[in-house]
């Protein structure tokens, strides 16, 4: 199992900066918890980690973070709130006073480690978290500045050291976002040759000490001034991985509350947010009642439901003329008890004419659910996004733009919404239904596979009349597409499903070849991996 760490700070503080202009004073907490339920999407076990306030560090050094403002009240205001949302959400989110969001995250890791099977994801910005990550890739990180997944690799090639020798890094280089002075002039590519060749700070001092020669006086001089502060220096950096964590929480179901009261209904009582994380799962009787009350709602709509087939019926039978009464009795039920007006018109679902007591479903009685106007889709949007089933696409708006884009494809809302994936902030959809709604279309004669194998596809199609189209797409093109390297490469669908991968984006790349009018600008999922 992989448990997702969220840094809340990490997360919340470019967006605050980003908002500064945005005329909603709550525009950072809804921002900071639509890019949580993001992150969140697909990850069963996730856990938000947030600052608590003054840190220890402050007492082992008054430089630390003293570049910064004691305490930003309106970013912390924000924080709050969304911190209320996610807890509403039923994520876990963990502070602890005294302790930095790093903190957490390192002890979190540590305890979810204890179990050899599970392995950790840290949503992070902070360079000090990359400590943490393992060669096995046990712990990874998610990089929240450009999406990318840091491993024991990618921090090599960006700082020129391995995860182990982060620390050591950092304290020679300084970390100026906590006010952390390193050792005078000596930058990241100095230190990483250092680090590279003694292999740890303790390694360089003591070449220095019995080898001081082979140090130009510049940069000797450099580290015996440094080398009185290292031990403070070395216990800043110095994550804690002992801050006591309920780890459980992180395992177990994520129930939103408002969910609860949903089925429950307002009056029903509810446990109160701590008590929830205890206890995620519903209790016996709350299963009990739910179960009566679906049943008593389900029973007081049969008579009508009931009334409402017969009225089908009736209006189907070839003695239709002959029975006005049983028509009339069974409309004058209908009044007496109707279901609950919909959003759309009651004549859009079941028509009663006025005097004539015709009564009769819908022709497209399979469309009633779909938005009929712009109002009902913006409706439909906020619901499908406030059931947290599509958190992906990040707000309301999204959910709009892709069910109006479904909509013009000539796909139904709910539909759109499962067909499209948001793969690097870009709507996509399955090769598969990229050449349905070629086909769909009836512009192309045909549309079909040549050859599929693990090194090329090659899919050939005609237009109405004119000359059909070939094209290949090969392994080699889709490994000068993909952007990691070759451990990576054989951890995608490329190293596993070559064959598949290579008939999803050929037969893609054709569709938008030939079919542009049908298909512009929709990009398969596969040409994501």
């Amino acid at each position: 199992m992989n448990a997702l760490l969220i840094d809340m700070g990490s997360l919340a503080h470019p967006i605050y900066h980003m908002s500064g202009n945005d005329p909603n004073p709550d525009a950072t907490s809804i921002k900071i918890v639509e890019r949580v339920r993001a992150l969140a999407t697909g990850q069963p076990h996730v856990a938000i980690c947030c600052d608590a306030g003054r840190s220890f560090r402050h007492d082992i050094s008054a430089d630390y973070k003293a570049q910064r403002p004691e305490s930003e009240a309106t970013l912390q205001h924000q924080i709050a709130i969304a911190i209320e949302t996610l807890k509403g959400d039923g994520f876990p989110v963990w502070l602890s006073k005294g302790f930095e969001a790093d903190d957490l995250l390192a002890s979190a890791t540590a305890q979810i480690r204890y179990d050899p099977s599970c392995t950790v994801t840290m949503a992070t910005a902070d360079k000090d978290l990359l400590q943490l990550v393992t060669q096995d890739d046990a712990v990874t990180v998610h990089s929240l500045r450009d999406g990318s997944t840091v491993d024991w690799d990618a921090v090599y090639v960006k700082f020129g050291v391995y995860p182990s020798q982060v620390k050591d890094f950092l304290a020679l280089v300084g970390d100026a976002s906590d006010n952390i002075k390193g050792a005078k002039g000596i930058g990241a590519k100095r230190a990483a040759e250092l680090l590279s060749k003694y292999g740890s700070l303790d390694g360089v001092f003591k070449e220095l000490d019995t080898h001081g020669t082979k140090f130009t006086p510049a940069l000797a001089t450099a580290l015996r001034e440094f080398q009185p502060r290292l031990p403070t220096v070395r216990e800043l950096l110095t994550l804690r991985t002992d801050v006591p964590l309920p780890i459980q929480e992180i395992w177990r179901p994520r129930v939103p509350i408002n969910a609860d009261l949903a089925v429950f209904g307002e009056d029903h009582e509810m446990p109160v947010a701590d008590d929830l994380f205890l206890s995620r799962l519903p209790s016996p009787e709350q299963v009990h009642k739910a179960h009566e009350l679906i049943t008593a709602d389900l029973e007081e709509a049969m008579p009508t439901v009931q009334h409402m087939q017969d009225a089908a019926m009736e209006s189907h039978r070839p003695e239709e003329a002959a029975m006005p009464t049983l028509r009339q009795e069974a409309a004058a039920d209908l009044s007496a008890s109707p279901l609950p007006p919909p959003s759309a018109s009651p004549a859009e679902i079941v028509t009663v004419a006025a005097g004539n007591g015709k009564s009769a479903l819908p022709s497209d009685w399979e469309r009633q659910l779909e938005p009929r106007s712009m109002t009902e889709a913006k409706q439909l949007s906020v619901d499908m996004f406030a059931s947290r089933m599509f958190s992906a696409y990040g707000n309301a708006p999204a959910v709009l733009a892709t069910i109006l884009a479904g909509r013009e494809l000539g796909i139904q809302a709910m539909a759109s919404l499962r067909a499209f994936h948001i793969i690097e902030g870009k709507p996509t959809l399955s090769a598969d239904l990229i050449r349905a709604l070629v086909m769909k279309s009836g512009k192309a004669k045909f549309f079909r596979v040549v050859e599929r194998t693990a090194h090329h596809a090659t899919w050939e199609t005609q237009r109405d009349e004119d000359p059909p189209v070939r094209l290949t797409f090969t392994i080699d093109e889709g490994r000068q597409a993909f952007s990691g390297d070759d451990k990576k490469w054989a951890a995608s669908g490329w190293g596993k499903n070559p064959a598949d991968l290579l008939t999803a984006r050929a037969s893609s790349k054709l569709a938008r070849l030939v079919y542009a009018d049908v298909v512009f600008n929709i990009y398969s999922d596969s040409e994501f991996d």
